[in-house]
């Protein structure tokens, strides 16, 4: 790690969160960014040294635990990682997944079996997790996908991205569309053995990753006809405000639409709610409806949002 380099400066940062704000000792900072404690002690006087560090730590990747203290506090979360709202979209983006990836990185013990879902923003955090940063993980895809992506944020590119910066890593895929066209066809898919083995593997995940959806056109569902149009409309009629792994859900975070319901593959919003550690990542203020949603039903543990969708998660301006 050269001084002055992008990964010296978020060493520091991360080391400065550590101490500063979370109260952590050397020793403890030190065995969460696994360096030495002579290291976390010769970048704390860095930051310190560079005006990094004042009373609050001034840096784009620094956290606002004023709004995470409130949400843990209203919610039933056990915690949550607020990073401040940028100019666009797509810098918001790249911080979120940063720190999500940051937080999966620093569990301990390690997670031996890891559930992502798909999409952009999940592909954003497998983008950022560090070279053999993972120990012998089983990646394990939590719902069903789409073939017409043209980006790889399909579940079998993340999974392979991931894989591909772990030792000696173990992956299981869900061979099914997200959603089909008839619930016969649904039961016939859950019946399957590799199906059903997948769905039960990732009931057993220590750890599952996923990004929170807004019912939109805009919806990658709906983009890769995973959703139709008509489907849509009846989702919208029925109150749906978005979805979380394919289940759309509306205000008070019940299921809607049960046809289509039981045509959605994958794990079931109980056995999300069962995983210990359920991370889920919430960018762009049109989400916090779903993201209240999320919250208010118990959907995840831990919550990685942006400081816009946090202020109006806590306050009462949702529509």
């Amino acid at each position: 790690m050269k001084t002055g380099s992008a990964e010296h400066e978020h060493a520091m940062v991360r080391a400065a969160e550590l101490y500063y704000n979370d109260g952590l000792l050397q020793s403890e900072v030190a065995d969460k960014l696994r360096m030495s404690r002579w290291k976390v002690g010769r970048l704390l006087e860095e930051a310190r040294a560079s005006g990094l560090v004042e009373i609050k730590i001034h840096h784009p990747r620094s956290r606002r635990r004023d709004l995470e203290r409130k949400l843990v506090a209203r919610y039933d979360c056990s915690e949550a990682v607020v990073i401040e709202s940028q100019p666009t979209n797509a810098a918001t983006m790249e911080l979120a997944a940063q720190a999500a990836a940051d937080y999966l990185m620093e569990l301990r013990p390690q997670p031996s079996i890891i559930g992502v879902s798909w999409g952009h923003t999940v592909a954003a955090i497998a983008d950022r997790i560090p070279e053999g940063g993972l120990r012998e993980p089983t990646i394990v895809q939590l719902n069903g996908g789409a073939n017409s992506l043209r980006d790889t944020v399909d579940a079998g590119s993340i999974i392979r991205t991931i894989a591909s910066k772990s030792r000696d890593p173990r992956t299981a895929l869900l061979p099914s569309s997200a959603v089909v066209h008839d619930r016969e066809l649904a039961r016939h898919l859950l019946a399957d053995r590799q199906v059903a083995g997948t769905i039960n593997l990732a009931a057993k995940a220590d750890v599952a990753v996923y990004s929170i959806g807004v019912l939109s056109p805009q919806s990658v569902l709906v983009k890769t006809d995973c959703i139709t149009a008509d489907e849509l409309v009846r989702l919208n009629k029925s109150g749906a405000i978005g979805d979380i792994l394919g289940h759309f859900i509306d205000r008070s975070g019940r299921v809607v639409d049960i046809e289509l319901d039981q045509r959605t593959i994958g794990l079931d919003l109980d056995r999300l709610a069962a995983i210990p550690t359920s991370i889920a990542v919430s960018v762009g203020a049109e989400k916090s409806g779903i993201t209240k949603a999320a919250l208010y039903a118990g959907l995840c543990t831990v919550l990685v949002t942006e400081s816009k969708i946090a202020e109006q998660v806590l306050g009462n301006n949702l529509e």
